[in-house]
C-alpha cells in the first residue's frame, strides 16, 4: 500500500476527467449520426466543467485537509479505459454505457476513499464529490430521454 494526500486524490479524479475527454473525442471521431456526435459534444463540454469544479474545489479546501494522509493505493484510471474497445460504429447506446460505467467507476473511489477519511471534515468533502457523481447519473438520465424522445 502506499500513501498519497488528499491533493493527490483530488488531483486523479481531476486526471480521470481529462482521461474521459480524450476518450470521448476519439468516440467523436469515430461516430456517424448526427445524433449521437452531439450527444458526444455535450460529454465533452460537461466533463470540462467538471474537471473545473474539482480544481475551484481544491483551491477552496485548506491546505491541511490537502496535506491529509491516506492509506491507500490510488488505482490505475487506465485500467477502467482498457475495458472499453472502440466498436466499429459509435453510436448513442454505446455512449451513454460507457458513461454510466466511468460514472460509476468514479462514484466507487469517492466512497472508497471517504471511508478510509480519518477526518469528519475531510469524509465530507469526499462524500460531497460522491454526490455530484450521483448527480451525473441524472443528467445523464435526462440526456438519455431526450434521445429517445426525439
Amino acid at each position: 500500500m502506499s500513501f498519497n494526500q488528499t491533493w493527490e486524490v483530488l488531483d486523479h479524479a481531476r486526471g480521470f476527467h481529462r482521461r474521459l475527454i480524450l476518450f470521448y473525442e476519439d468516440l467523436l471521431d469515430a461516430a456517424t449520426q448526427e445524433e449521437t456526435c452531439e450527444l458526444i459534444e455535450e460529454l465533452i463540454a460537461h466533463e470540462q466543467m467538471l474537471e473545473g469544479r474539482l480544481k475551484e474545489y481544491e483551491e477552496s479546501v485548506s491546505d491541511n485537509m490537502l496535506d491529509t494522509f491516506f492509506k491507500y493505493m490510488i488505482d490505475d484510471t487506465e485500467k477502467h479505459f482498457s475495458e472499453y474497445d472502440m466498436p466499429e460504429t459509435v453510436g448513442s447506446a454505446y455512449v451513454i454505457t460507457a458513461t454510466r460505467h466511468f460514472d460509476e467507476c468514479l462514484s466507487r473511489f469517492y466512497q472508497e476513499m471517504a471511508k478510509k477519511a480519518l477526518s469528519v471534515e475531510l469524509r465530507d468533502i469526499l462524500e460531497n464529490l460522491q454526490e455530484m457523481e450521483q448527480r451525473e447519473q441524472l443528467v445523464l438520465s435526462k440526456l438519455e430521454l431526450g434521445l429517445k424522445v426525439a
